[in-house]
């Protein structure tokens, strides 16, 4: 039995831009927070729960509290459902996902998780938003870890106990990010990205052996999942684009 871990933002959904733009507000609503970075891949870990902090450590001068992050995470969320009602066009899924993660969940060899770096508030809100049904799917949020590996960790140790399986004849992670590949790799997952264009080539020049760029030729996404490696070394690689 094998195991593909999905992330949600720009892998299953089309959520970057939304993602940020809610974010960046909810700090500045819910803590006053003006003018900070969100070049993503600049942060040590990008995941929700190290970019909270960090940005709430610099505002505040010393480690946010339980209160603080959930005030926040709160606002996060409200402005999320806000936009969804405003334009639910923000939350559509990339192409064919529902479909394929359908297919694959009833695929002989094949079981599926979610790893992501989202709260879990927001990551469930945008799989909703999406039309995508993950409830029977083992994941993993920003409150499990504040780094990707950790979050795939224990993504990894939940699909075990789901499946009643003590390890997986292999482990695939798909994602959008350098931040997914380079997590792939330290872990030793074998990974598919997905990404088009200009993203693409960003995710095979970060050691991706295979990059869909949608879940619409299932079959080809089963080859992938089949043929994945575990990113190479890191080759010119240019710099992070701004999406988490």
């Amino acid at each position: 039995m094998k195991l593909a871990i999905f992330d949600i933002d720009g892998t299953l959904t089309e959520t970057n831009e939304v993602d940020s733009v809610c974010f960046v507000r909810g700090m500045s609503d819910a803590h006053a927070v003006g003018g900070m970075n969100t070049n993503w891949g600049d942060y040590a870990h990008t995941t929700d729960s190290y970019i909270t902090r960090e940005v709430l450590r610099d505002h505040l001068g010393r480690t946010p509290d339980e209160a603080e992050l959930s005030k926040f995470k709160s606002r996060f969320v409200s402005l999320l459902e806000e936009s969804r009602s405003a334009d639910a066009r923000l939350f559509g899924q990339v192409s064919g996902a529902s479909a394929a993660l359908a297919r694959l969940k009833g695929e002989p060899g094949w079981t599926v998780a979610i790893a992501t770096g989202c709260w879990r508030g927001s990551g469930l809100l945008k799989l909703s938003a999406a039309g995508l049904e993950t409830s029977d799917v083992p994941a993993a949020f920003a409150e499990d870890g504040v780094s990707r590996e950790e979050i795939l960790l224990t993504a990894l140790s939940r699909a075990r106990e789901c499946y009643g399986r003590e390890s997986f004849e292999a482990v695939v992670s798909l994602g959008d990010g350098l931040w997914d590949v380079s997590a792939a790799r330290n872990l030793g997952f074998s990974f598919v990205g997905v990404g088009r264009g200009a993203r693409a080539s960003m995710l095979r020049e970060a050691g991706a052996s295979h990059v869909i760029e949608d879940f619409n030729d299932y079959e080809r996404l089963l080859r992938c999942l089949s043929e994945a490696k575990v990113p190479a070394a890191r080759v010119n690689i240019p710099p992070p684009a701004h999406e988490t």
